[in-house]
């Protein structure tokens, strides 16, 4: 599987409504899907050895990006067997979540089914499908996304907190490795209850360490195993397999264990506790919360190293961070991120599958057909975003007069089956950056100039290094 990428806006040119209404198109008049832009290529093989190239280097998003530069906003490619397309535009993007159906279907890392499927682990929502999908998804909507979530702050707040302490003047050795321990934590913390963890936290936080290195070996392995035919990697037992396989095993095995420990400990204002509140099973509270403890620190760590980045290299923007600190309801900070998040997108690619025929982009699309929405090229194009390749928060401002085409980054997806974590990650990465900058000033150690690669997210090319001066 080549494409394992997941995961009121509204499309601002003055004060238009994202969704505005879509004029539609005559299916007689759209072009047959066949009639989509296609790259030239070696017969019965596709783009097979240049996508091959493109992931052992870890650069599948620029692969695309060129792609869309030579045949435009959607492309279609052979992707082994299956025909999919690729689409860079943002009207298009409008269409495939109004269309996305009741049960939105994305793409799934090939060597996550095969696993589950083998070993029969019982997995989240990031799993799940239809109507099994669907009621699990209501209920995490109404704990996550909605209402009071004070709790959630709460969590987060005394995990930043210590997080803070350990920050010193000078350079943090292995800095990357706890802020990963650190949003791991968070979502162990959201998972007791702030209360719980407090009491217990000297206990989970050596458990939260060990458990963050074999998570970061799942999702290297997971991108070893790709490079390979995965069927035929798990049917001969590679060495490849096997390494994945193990890693799997052993994350999984161990966050079910501890969420295992965690429901005997948990307060009252804690996640797994609401969950049982909404009628959630045991069963599907353990897989649910043992797959969010699974993804959310990749996610969110590696934001927080873009974000610390381009303050570094933005002195500017450090600056007024402090100074808006003193303005109640300053959006700033979360300006910030948005504007990060569009230049290095936690992931590239947003998937789905249309449950029935669409046009888009003025091409029939039979439904069934595999879709990646090329978000890493949309959220740097000139078109949508003015000057973008440049670093500008203000270009969010409601107030300034920059034009902006919301649709056109969509880091956290849209619809219905948009990131359950949003408003949780939002707040851990504002609160730890403000926290950062209100008593440091962040310089950028690294020497050469760092890329954006692809290991299923995001991540920089080489470790990123920061030096930190007490702010007296």
């Amino acid at each position: 599987m080549l494409l394992y990428l997941t995961k009121q806006l509204c499309k601002r040119s003055g004060k238009k409504r994202f969704f505005s209404s879509v004029a539609d198109i005559n299916p007689n008049e759209a072009n047959d899907f066949f009639d989509i832009p296609t790259p030239t290529t070696i017969p019965f093989i596709g783009s097979r050895l240049s996508l091959w190239q493109a992931l052992s280097t870890q650069r599948l998003h620029e692969f695309v990006d060129n792609k869309h530069k030579k045949l435009g906003p959607i492309y279609r490619d052979k992707l082994g067997p299956i025909s999919g397309i690729f689409v860079a535009d943002s009207e298009a993007f409008k269409t495939i979540f109004s269309q996305e159906g009741r049960y939105p279907k994305h793409i799934i890392p090939l060597p996550w089914i095969i696993f589950n499927n083998e070993f029969k682990y019982s997995r989240g929502l990031f799993f799940m499908d239809g109507e099994e999908w669907l009621p699990c998804r209501t209920k995490m909507n109404k704990l996550l996304l909605k209402g009071d979530l004070k709790w959630t702050e709460a969590c987060c707040n005394i995990v930043i907190e210590n997080f803070m302490n350990q920050l010193q003047d000078g350079e943090i050795e292995n800095l990357d490795e706890k802020i990963y321990s650190t949003f791991l934590e968070v979502i162990v913390s959201v998972s007791m209850g702030s209360k719980s963890y407090l009491k217990h936290r000297k206990n989970i936080t050596p458990l939260v360490q060990h458990l963050a290195g074999n998570v970061i070996k799942v999702f290297d392995k997971t991108m070893k195993v790709e490079k390979w035919n995965v069927n035929f990697a798990f049917k001969w037992g590679i060495p490849q397999w096997k390494s994945f396989e193990m890693s799997m095993r052993k994350s999984l095995n161990f966050t079910y264990s501890l969420v295992d420990e965690l429901m005997k400990i948990c307060d009252d204002e804690s996640l797994l506790v609401k969950m049982r509140e909404e009628g959630i099973n045991n069963d599907s509270i353990k897989a649910i919360v043992a797959d969010m403890v699974l993804a959310a620190a990749d996610t969110t760590a590696y934001t927080m190293q873009w974000m610390l980045y381009l303050v570094a290299k933005n002195k500017e923007v450090q600056e007024k961070i402090r100074t808006e600190l003193s303005i109640p309801n300053s959006s700033y900070a979360k300006n910030v991120l948005r504007e990060t998040l569009r230049l290095y997108p936690v992931a590239a690619f947003i998937t789905r599958f249309m449950p029935q025929d669409c046009i888009l982009s003025g091409y029939k699309i039979p439904k069934e057909t595999p879709i990646s929405l090329s978000i890493y090229t949309t959220g740097r194009q000139e078109k949508y975003f003015k000057d973008a390749s440049k670093f500008v928060p203000e270009r969010w401002d409601r107030e300034q007069d920059h034009q902006v085409t919301i649709a056109a980054s969509l880091p956290f997806g849209l619809g219905v089956r948009s990131c359950i974590g949003k408003k949780l990650a939002e707040y851990e990465l504002q609160k730890t950056l403000t926290e950062i900058v209100k008593k440091f000033r962040v310089e950028l150690c690294n020497k050469t100039d760092i890329k954006m690669r692809m290991r299923m997210v995001a991540v920089p090319s080489e470790r990123l290094r920061f030096k930190f001066e007490k702010i007296c």
